[in-house]
């Protein structure tokens, strides 16, 4: 007999979360010491294309630290039942259509990002899409119109334009 018969709250979550965070954090940390090198070849400055690579995987250091460290908490949580492999794959192929969409088509980075920020929000969300169609809309114009002013105008990055004249 196992501990977990005796005692069910002795059962561990499967290891594979913190697997997964320490794998995303090592990796992380290797892209983020390439981007500051990279940024160190040119010579360090507080805008230019060197600075984006560094946010970014300054940003997934934290956030895989942030897994971590949930993932190391929650272990002693037991796990329920066997998970879904149909989100991650629905949100797996929506991020291959996006990227098609902005490979092959003249949409443009504007309209595709939206429309993707839009599919991921109503894949995540859990609620009726009357009470949060409105938020969604807005999440998805600002973070797409944001995301392509800071890269295009301040980084120096050029992102397709579209259809959209910005």
């Amino acid at each position: 007999m196992s501990d977990t018969t005796h005692n069910p709250g002795a059962a561990k979550a499967a290891p594979g979360p913190i697997v997964a965070g320490g794998l995303m954090f090592a990796v992380g940390a290797l892209l983020f010491a390439q981007a500051l090198a990279l940024a160190g070849e040119r010579g360090y400055a507080p805008s230019g294309p060197a600075l984006a690579p560094v946010i970014v995987t300054g940003l997934w250091v934290l956030v895989s630290l942030g897994y971590l460290a949930e993932s190391i908490k929650s272990r002693a949580v037991p796990a329920e039942g066997g998970g879904s492999w149909r989100m991650p794959l629905l949100l797996l192929a929506a991020l291959i259509v996006y990227a098609l969409v902005l490979k092959y088509t003249v949409t443009g980075y504007v309209l595709a990002t939206a429309a993707f920020v839009l599919a991921t929000a109503r894949l995540l969300s859990t609620r009726p899409v009357r009470e949060v169609i409105f938020r969604d809309l807005l999440v998805a114009a600002g973070l797409s119109v944001g995301i392509y002013l800071v890269f295009t105008r301040l980084l120096g990055i050029v992102l397709p334009a579209g259809v959209l004249p910005l």
